[in-house]
């Protein structure tokens, strides 16, 4: 049997909904059991901005952590701890001022099935860690992370993952496979055919000034009929700066008879 609800149920922050089954159709609500095994009795934590690669000097532990510069109250992840019993996740309060552990892993059941995932880093980019040990003392036992789940690896032309942006430079070489060029990178490849072409001519003036912005005298300018059998024709032409020229042609060509073709 069920009762119909024709309005909101308002708990006023202070009751909750007790003794239920688990829900089975797609609308219905779920339990707290059915979350818990989910995620497989997993203690995820709030992610952390950086994972270490080697022992860190936790009383002063530098100024970066796998690459990444830290600023105050950073959350990071100490999992090579040579004392095995410093793992864990801390807070970031200085280069040289003392880490202390995050206030959601500062308690033994706080890190039994503890799971975080790392946000930047040049090794740590993305993975998720697991602590394993059980039965723990804080500051006695030994805390193990491992990897948990798989991290997105390379992207490449035959799997998609994580890629990196290149560089100006990296562009310019053209030897890296490995990085994705911007259009903005690509508009300004140093070694990019330029081009740039118009018409001239009015019926009076012999002489035609032809912008062509490509910051260079290092072209090649040909001229042609813009009509008939578009043959190419001689003119003068004169690289009076890096972004422009000018063609001089006599007879005074008819409007936009001609046109001149600029490359780089």
């Amino acid at each position: 049997m069920t009762t119909p609800v024709g309005s909101d149920l308002d708990f006023l922050a202070t009751h909750k909904i007790i003794n239920a089954i688990d829900g089975v159709g797609p609308q219905d609500y779920a339990t707290v059991a059915q979350l818990n095994s989910l995620v497989e009795g997993l203690n995820w934590k709030d992610s952390v901005r950086a994972a270490s690669t080697a022992n860190i000097n936790l009383a002063a532990p530098g100024a970066t952590i796998d690459a990444i510069t830290m600023a105050t109250n950073d959350r990071f992840l100490a999992k090579n701890q040579t004392t095995g019993s410093e793992n864990g996740i801390y807070i970031f309060n200085g280069s040289a001022t003392p880490a202390t552990r995050s206030l959601d892993t500062n308690s033994a059941a706080e890190v039994e099935a503890a799971t975080v995932t790392v946000e930047e880093g040049t090794a740590g980019a993305g993975t998720t860690w697991r602590q394993t040990a059980v039965n723990v003392t804080l500051g006695s036992t030994t805390l193990t992370w491992v990897t948990f789940g798989t991290a997105a690896g390379a992207a490449s032309e035959t799997s998609s993952g994580i890629a990196e942006l290149a560089t100006q430079a990296e562009t310019d070489a053209g030897t890296d496979d490995l990085r994705i060029v911007t259009p903005l990178k690509l508009a300004t490849y140093s070694g990019r055919k330029l081009k740039f072409a118009t018409d001239i001519g009015n019926g009076s003036l012999t002489t035609f000034t032809v912008t062509h912005n490509l910051n260079t005298k290092d072209l090649d300018v040909t001229v042609r009929e813009n009509g008939g059998s578009f043959r190419k024709v001689t003119a003068e032409v004169q690289y009076t700066s890096v972004n422009a020229v000018e063609v001089l042609y006599s007879p005074a060509p008819a409007s936009n008879a001609l046109r001149v073709i600029v490359l780089g």
